[in-house]
C-alpha cells in the first residue's frame, strides 16, 4: 500500500514585507486621502470605483510592483467589501469594525498567497539592503501613525456616538473641530512619548487634559459632561496605547536594537598583604591583673556599683 505523505505548508519570511506595503496603502486610501465627499457619494458607484482605484494605485506604488493578480484582488476585494457596507450597513461602530476587519483578513490572505511581491519590486531591488530594512520600517510607523491619530479619532467618535446625542449640543459646546484636534494631538503625543521610550510623559498628559477638561464643569448637575469626557480619555489613550505598542515591536522587527557586546575586563589579581602586628607590651596593670584575677574582679564589680 502507497504511504500518503501529508502536505507541508510552507510560510515565507517575506510575507511581512508585502503586508506591511498594501497595509499601509489601505490606511491612506481608506482614512487619510478619503475625503468627506467621497464618504458622502460613496453609494454612487463612480465614487465608489475612484476611491477602489486609489487604493489599487497606493499599493502598486508602494510595493513597487505592478503584479496584476495581487493588484485584480485588491481591486475585486475592497470594491466588494465596501459595497457591502455602503448598501446593506448602518454607519455605526460595529459595521465599522466589521468592514476594517474584513480588509485586514483579505490583505493578510493576499501577502501569504503572494509573498515575494514587494521582496521582488522596485523599492527592495533598488534600494540597498540597509535602506531597504529602513523603508518598510517607515512603512510600518506610517501605518501605525494612521492608525492611532486618523482611524483612533474615527474609532471613538463612533464608540461615544450615543453619548453625544445623550448629552445633546447643549452640553459639549466649543470650537469647531476642537475635540477631534485635540484627539489627534493627544494620540500623537502618547504614540511618541512611548517610541521615543519616554512612558512617564503619558502621566504628565493625562494630569494636564484632566486639569484643562475638568475645568470647564463647574456644578453637579454637568456630571454627563464629565462621564463622557472620561469615557472618551480612557478610549482614546487605550487605543493610542495599543497601537503605539504594537507600531514599536513592528519597528523593531525591521530595524532590531543594537546588541551590547559584554567587554571581557582583565581580571586584576588583588594581593592581600598581610602586615605583622607589633605584640603589645606589658605594662604594670596587665602583669597585676594576670597574677591577681581575685582582685581585679573584685575591683570590676565595685567600680559598676558606684556607676550605677
Amino acid at each position: 500500500m502507497p504511504k500518503w505523505k501529508q502536505p507541508k505548508i510552507v510560510v515565507s519570511f517575506k510575507m511581512p514585507e508585502t503586508l506591511v506595503t498594501i497595509l499601509t496603502a489601505h490606511l491612506l486610501a481608506d482614512f487619510t486621502l478619503q475625503t468627506k465627499w467621497i464618504v458622502k457619494h460613496k453609494r454612487n458607484i463612480g465614487v465608489l470605483l475612484i476611491h477602489v482605484a486609489i487604493v489599487t494605485t497606493i499599493s502598486c506604488l508602494l510595493m513597487g510592483a505592478f503584479h496584476w493578480p495581487i493588484l485584480v484582488a485588491i481591486f475585486l476585494m475592497h470594491f466588494a467589501i465596501d459595497a457591502i457596507k455602503v448598501y446593506r450597513m448602518a454607519d455605526s461602530l460595529v459595521p465599522f469594525l466589521i468592514d476594517q476587519c474584513a480588509h485586514l483578513v483579505v490583505l493578510v490572505g493576499l501577502s501569504w498567497l503572494f509573498p515575494d511581491t514587494a521582496t521582488s519590486g522596485w523599492w527592495a531591488t533598488a534600494l540597498p539592503n540597509g535602506l531597504s530594512q529602513w523603508y518598510f520600517a517607515s512603512m510600518s510607523f506610517l501605518s501605525g501613525l494612521i492608525l492611532t491619530v486618523h482611524a483612533g479619532g474615527i474609532l471613538v467618535g463612533k464608540a461615544t456616538c450615543s453619548f453625544t446625542e445623550e448629552i445633546g449640543d447643549e452640553g459639549i459646546e466649543g470650537l469647531k473641530n476642537g475635540g477631534k484636534y485635540i484627539g489627534w494631538l493627544e494620540r500623537f503625543l502618547v504614540m511618541l512619548f512611548l517610541l521615543i521610550n519616554q512612558p512617564t510623559g503619558i502621566g504628565f498628559l493625562i494630569a494636564a487634559k484632566s486639569i484643562l477638561r475638568f475645568g470647564e464643569i463647574k456644578n453637579a448637575g454637568e456630571r454627563k459632561v464629565a462621564e463622557y469626557i472620561i469615557i472618551g480619555t480612557f478610549l482614546s489613550f487605550g487605543w493610542a496605547l495599543l497601537i503605539s505598542v504594537l507600531t514599536q515591536h513592528a519597528i523593531q522587527y525591521w530595524l532590531p536594537p543594537p546588541t551590547t557586546q559584554a567587554t571581557t575586563q582583565p581580571t586584576t589579581q588583588t594581593t592581600i598583604q598581610t602586615t605583622t602586628q607589633p605584640t603589645p607590651t606589658t605594662t604594670p596593670m596587665i602583669v597585676f591583673a594576670r597574677n591577681n584575677p581575685k582582685r581585679c574582679s573584685m575591683l570590676f564589680l565595685l567600680t559598676e556599683r558606684f556607676m550605677n
